[in-house]
């Protein structure tokens, strides 16, 4: 399901993505952004409630904050790039109970035995 944010919040989130596991106190990303802390506090607070980051008291610089910690992943095409499939002219007759089977077809277990299973690089 896709949500509605504004301008500020995507910059928001691009931001915090940077910063995936450890995340960022507010006041750096109000920073970052250029806006006031208010601002910078309803963006949070937004941010929280659509459930894309997760708000952290936290102690820090002798006061009491929040880190503002993402709670989804930017996704990458690299594990599935170079897959057959899409450009596969039996794609339209391909499934689990179709006539062609991706349990049994030869370009899909060509190309899954040449990846690098960590990085998803071809090897």
């Amino acid at each position: 399901m896709q949500m509605k944010m504004t301008k500020l919040e995507e910059r928001a989130i691009k931001l915090l993505l940077k910063y995936e596991n450890s995340g960022m106190l507010q006041s750096e990303l109000w920073h970052k952004l250029g806006v006031t802390s208010r601002e910078g506090s309803r963006i949070a607070i937004k941010l929280e409630k659509k459930g894309v980051v997760k708000r952290v008291k936290e102690f820090a610089n002798d006061r009491w904050t929040r880190r503002l910690v993402p709670l989804i992943k930017q996704l990458s095409i690299t594990p599935i790039k170079g897959a057959p499939c899409p450009s596969c002219t039996y794609d339209h007759a391909c499934g689990l109970e179709r006539a062609v089977s991706p349990c049994i077809c030869i370009r899909l277990e060509e190309w899954v035995l040449g990846q690098d299973i960590d990085t998803g690089m071809s090897g």
